[in-house]
């Protein structure tokens, strides 16, 4: 029997939800392919991945997909790991690189630049390199891990979440678990989702652990990030600013039209006897 599929952003902030599936009670159940967030949404667009944990945004752009409800990568104040990064001598924003690995936080910046802070840069996608996205532009879009590594003593930074939090009054969600249609068990399949989240959760410190090594920061740190400036819920507040970040989308352009939000049911649904 062939294994459901999932695309799993490899990044720090996304571990806790995957932990289970890589490292825990879930390991081996599942077939897991570590992404970039856009590359996470072109599997699942492509067929080439069931579940996949998609920036929002491409929830509107990919036809007929369902949501697992509860479970977000979400901020409900600053976010440290999704930055526009310029340098401090560095006043007119006539230029923008933007990370190819991101689709959520293109949009955003678009929408806050925009909408929020009346400005119109040419905008120059580009690989995630600090270095030479500032070779190239007055500013750049990083997201992921290599934002946290960043010292904002050197820079001029805008934390994404923190100006849309302080422009809408609402969290804000960058990306969330998505699966294609016609995956069997629904019911089971959202809880376990839940029950992987909830173990991820749990096992933090081990994630501090191992990240904290491998990124070369130091514990404390990441131990803040990932309790603090992670929100791993999707409630009705996490709601709400997704609706709004979805009109906002629709009305700059940067989505074909608004769907509403399908979920995968959390019970089997009985139906009421014939009378």
């Amino acid at each position: 029997m062939l294994k459901i599929r999932i695309s799993l952003v490899d990044y720090l902030n996304s571990a806790p939800l995957g932990w289970s599936f890589l490292h825990g009670p879930l390991k081996g159940e599942y077939e897991v392919v570590l992404s970039s967030p856009a590359r996470c949404a072109e599997q699942l667009a492509a067929g080439e991945a069931d579940i996949g944990l998609i920036p929002s945004i491409e929830y509107q752009r990919i036809p007929e997909l369902q949501i697992i409800p509860g479970i977000a990568v979400a901020a409900v104040n600053k976010v440290r790991s999704v930055l526009m990064v310029r340098p401090r001598n560095k006043r007119e924003l006539r230029s923008l690189a933007l990370d190819t690995s991101s689709r959520t936080s293109v949009a955003l910046i678009r929408l806050l630049l925009e909408f929020r802070l009346g400005l119109k840069p040419v905008l120059v996608p580009h690989p995630p390199d600090l270095t030479a996205m500032l070779r190239a532009c007055d500013a750049a879009l990083l997201i992921g891990d290599a934002a946290l590594k960043l010292s904002p003593e050197e820079y001029g930074i805008l934390d994404l979440a923190e100006e849309w939090i302080a422009w809408q009054k609402c969290p804000f969600v960058f990306a969330f678990w998505a699966c294609r249609p016609g995956l069997d068990q629904p019911v089971e399949l959202a809880r376990a989702f839940r029950e992987a989240k909830a173990w991820g959760l749990g096992a933090r410190e081990s994630i501090v652990d191992h990240h904290c090594r491998s990124l070369g920061l130091p514990a404390p740190f990441l131990r803040d990030y990932l309790h603090f400036n992670i929100d791993y819920d999707l409630g009705a507040k996490h709601l709400e600013g997704l609706k709004k970040f979805y009109r906002l989308a629709f009305e700059a352009g940067l989505i074909p039209e608004i769907k509403p939000l399908r979920f995968l049911p959390l019970e089997i649904e009985v139906e009421s006897p014939v009378r």
